[in-house]
């Protein structure tokens, strides 16, 4: 479908990009790590085409390009199954790029659940340990 294309969406010379990618769980799919966020040539931004006559099949050729070329940017990935796992690649890059914590309590909250999380990775071996002993904690 066409909410799953990742596109400029153009409307006189204002350029916005649909990041479909961004947000494929809402949809039941697989979340992927996003792409990077294209250049939408910011001097688009913002304009409402009112300022006089322009010819923007001709600044806009590339987007428009795109747009038309559409059916092929569609970001295909499985539905999802069951819940995502903790150790997830996008779960993994989500934590290093993102705000964590809101409020202290929540900071709390959410380094007990890691550390238990950690502690659950060391004794099921999904966590290098090197000469560690893990043996008192099972």
């Amino acid at each position: 479908g066409q909410w799953c294309t990742r596109v400029p969406l153009i409307c006189f010379g204002t350029v916005e990009w649909h990041l479909s990618d961004r947000c494929l769980r809402q949809f039941g799919r697989e979340q992927c790590i996003p792409l990077e966020v294209p250049d939408s040539q910011r001097a688009f931004h913002g304009r409402d085409g009112r300022q006089g006559t322009r010819d923007w099949t001709t600044k806009l050729a590339n987007f428009i390009a795109i747009w038309e070329n559409r059916q092929s940017q569609d970001i295909v990935t499985p539905n999802q199954v069951g819940r995502m796992g903790y150790h997830d690649p996008y779960l993994d890059r989500y934590w290093q790029t993102s705000v964590r914590y809101m409020t202290p309590e929540g900071e709390a909250d959410g380094v007990l659940a890691d550390g238990i999380e950690r502690i659950k990775d060391m004794t099921t071996g999904r966590t290098e340990l090197g000469n560690e002993d893990v043996s008192f904690i099972r």
